[in-house]
């Protein structure tokens, strides 16, 4: 079986700059029908890049779950893409984070980014029926050139980028993979805001799923 630390490597994100309007929602979710949790000490892994160093995904996932009485936290440096991963050292962290009281890591990772199409379609006046109040009405000239502008006015196309992020809760005894979901973010109007909304979703999607729980 994989170690749970090369699971994380292999979730390292692809960073970008988001623009536009936010909106993420949750798409997919497994758990596993061998979990042992709850859980309730997180140990989360923030493998964003650079361009998120002063605001990270991270960051606000430990911040949304600890808003919900979940004990969370990122520790710097932990555990990190260019790590030398032995077996060794696999066990070094495995047996510090314990120490710590963590019984779970919770990574996250960008799938995919996708160009997304959505057609407008024309529209026609709604207005109540009363002939005999419009001036057009007079003859089909009139008739025709007010309504010929709405008859024959075409559709057009507007295209959004759609951003895929996968999040995942690994046991940190047996290295299992015990949940996970699947988000799409469309069109985020900046890296913060992205962030934020995005981990607000992940933590509310693992208290509704009951795989982590707060502590009173």
């Amino acid at each position: 079986m994989k170690s749970v630390f090369s699971k994380v490597l292999v979730l390292i994100p692809l960073v970008v700059i988001l623009v536009g309007c936010t909106s993420t929602k949750i798409v997919g979710t497994y758990k596993s029908p061998d979990v042992k949790g709850p859980y309730d000490d997180i140990f989360v892994v923030g493998l964003v890049g650079d361009q998120l160093t002063d605001k990270s995904i991270a960051a606000d996932i430990v911040d949304m779950l600890q808003k919900r009485k979940v004990n969370a936290q990122a520790i710097k440096g932990t555990i990190t893409p260019d790590m030398d991963l032995t077996d060794a050292k696999k066990k070094e962290i495995a047996a510090e984070l314990k120490k710590k009281g963590f019984d779970s890591i919770l990574t996250f990772a960008l799938v995919s980014v996708d160009e997304k199409e959505n057609y407008v379609p024309g529209t026609v006046s709604t207005a109540a029926y009363y002939p005999t109040n419009y001036g057009y009405y007079g003859s089909y000239w009139g008739y025709y050139g007010y309504h010929s502008n709405q008859i024959y006015q075409e559709g057009y196309y507007t295209s959004s980028t759609v951003y895929t992020l996968e999040a995942a809760l690994y046991d940190l005894e047996t290295e299992a993979l015990v949940w996970s979901a699947r988000s799409e973010t469309l069109d985020p109007s900046s890296v913060n805001s992205f962030s934020i909304e995005y981990a607000e979703t992940v933590a509310y999607q693992l208290l509704k799923d009951r795989v982590v729980i707060s502590k009173k």
